[in-house]
């Protein structure tokens, strides 16, 4: 029995390392993953090369910074993946159960809800559709059963589905949307 309870494990660590792995693999700019489940993976990558920190305070640090918020809020945030070999392009890929994890553990304010329950000032202005056009909020066609993502800092964002309208502070390329930071990027997804 326990034989088989250490293969279990085995295989699921493995199966998280390799995921996770390959976020880190396949994006070498700070993206926010959003999964159909509403977590969040993110992957932050990071210039040490001038500064003082070393590879082995840093991990630390995160480890710390991990532990005190898991501490406070339960086992919500994960550090997936983290490598230090390279200073000037430190790759951290975290685990955020939802939102609210997300926001907490990075003291932010960004919003994912359902369409109906985003509020109307929240969602003002002119969008753009997948398709190129340019549209007002009033004239969202679809958007009733769609996903809404608020994000004010600057990010790649990857959405598990399709987007179907962004503001002016999102650019889309090749289905990833890059925030400007500059303001409140809004994503409207299904």
């Amino acid at each position: 029995m326990k034989k088989i309870q250490l293969v279990m494990l085995l295989s699921a660590v493995i199966c998280l390392l390799t995921g996770c792995g390959s976020y880190a693999k396949k994006y070498d700019k700070n993206t926010l993953v959003v999964k159909k489940n509403g977590s969040l993976v993110e992957v932050a990558v990071e210039d040490f090369k001038d500064s003082s920190v070393k590879a082995e305070d840093l991990e630390a640090y995160i480890e710390e910074q991990i532990e005190v918020y898991n501490g406070e809020k339960g086992k919500s945030v994960k550090k997936s993946f983290l490598d230090t070999e390279d200073m000037s392009k430190v790759k951290l890929v975290l685990s955020y159960d939802d939102m609210d994890s997300y926001n907490g553990f990075n003291l932010l304010e960004c919003t994912m809800d359902d369409y109906a329950n985003v509020k109307e000032e929240d969602i003002k202005g002119d969008f753009t559709s997948a398709d190129g056009k340019t549209v007002k909020y009033t004239e969202l066609s679809g958007a009733e059963k769609a996903e809404v993502l608020i994000l004010s800092e600057a990010t790649d964002v990857v959405v598990k589905g399709d987007i179907l309208y962004y503001n002016s502070q999102v650019k889309v390329k090749d289905g990833i949307a890059t925030t400007s930071g500059k303001g409140n990027a809004v994503i409207i997804f299904k």
